[in-house]
């Protein structure tokens, strides 16, 4: 089984403009629709394209939950399982204009000690050799039980994989994680200075000594991944010719694929393989890429090994 968990889902408003947006005036869209949206459903989404089941976790609530669980019904392989809370599920706004996008952002509700405690006993449920993936912004003050809740899954045999705050997945290496996916602009937050790829690749191999089984990273602006795996480095160009339609979701397209692959018993470098092919897929379309993209990709795609590991493992 394949867990995703959202600790702050958005009910995303998208409204498309003919001319540019202007501050301070008044401006009519073409075109609006909804989404639900949050790294961890995204995820939920991809797997859904690729045919595989997944439970989605989460916090939704208030006027708009029952809104938001109707949007995830077109996908056929997700299963939702919120904890609902008091507060309303926040609302972001993307606007579109052809020469921009604005994203205004909500904050998100409360979440309660009680909300929390539902949450975990739902994890307590899963078992060794199932997967959890937390990604996505998760409250600081939930960060204890964040903690607490993983550390417990990773004891118990749970896969876990994070994208998330790096706080919380500093607190949890030595608990092995078996994936931990991050982009070049976090790594090089971290750092406070641009990063070159060797300085990336140490960053990786550094969380691979504190406990992490694999790491991949999105680089040169999300067109390029890298994975630091038992076998070595390796890395795949996911765009190549092509202007890209969007960038937006290849991380989580990424994750995605990996993961599935994984249930295929496939080994590190052959999951990051079709993850990518998922990721460049997903560059070209709105929304992500379905199945038979990434399968048409994969036919063809390679990565390429910068670095051989130690182990055959």
């Amino acid at each position: 089984m394949i867990c995703t968990c959202t600790m702050n889902p958005s009910l995303d408003y998208f409204m498309e403009f003919d001319q540019p947006v202007k501050a301070g005036a008044y401006n009519r869209s073409r075109k609006e629709y909804y989404e639900a949206g949050g790294k961890g459903i995204n995820v939920s989404i991809v797997l859904s394209n690729l045919q595989i089941p997944t439970r989605a976790l989460g916090f939704v609530g208030g006027f708009n939950k029952d809104f938001f669980i109707t949007l995830l019904e077109k996908y056929s392989f997700i299963q939702p399982s919120f904890t609902y809370t008091q507060g309303h599920t926040r609302v972001n706004v993307k606007l579109a204009d052809g020469q921009k996008e604005t994203d205004l952002n909500g904050e998100g509700p409360l979440i309660s000690k009680d909300d929390m405690e539902r949450l975990m006993a739902k994890t307590a449920r899963l078992y060794k050799g199932d997967y959890f993936v937390l990604a996505g912004y998760s409250q600081s003050y939930l960060e204890s039980d964040v903690r607490t809740m993983l550390k417990r899954m990773m004891n118990d045999g749970v896969k876990v994989v994070l994208d998330t705050r790096p706080s919380i997945t500093k607190s949890v290496l030595r608990d092995h994680p078996f994936l931990i996916k991050t982009t070049q602009e976090e790594l090089e937050e971290q750092a406070g200075a641009p990063l070159t790829e060797d300085e990336i690749i140490d960053h990786m191999k550094g969380l691979q000594k504190a406990g992490a089984v694999n790491v991949m990273v999105l680089t040169n602006e999300g067109k390029d991944a890298l994975l630091a795996c038992s076998e070595g480095i390796y890395k795949g160009l996911l765009v190549r010719r092509r202007k890209p339609v969007s960038m937006v979701g290849t991380g989580d397209a990424l994750v995605g694929g990996f993961l599935m692959n994984c249930l295929r018993s496939a080994g590190a470098v052959e999951s990051f393989r079709y993850g990518c092919c998922c990721a460049a897929a997903t560059a070209y379309v709105r929304g992500f890429a379905d199945r038979a993209m990434a399968d048409e990709l994969a036919e063809k795609f390679t990565v390429t090994c910068l670095e051989k590991g130690t182990s055959k493992a």
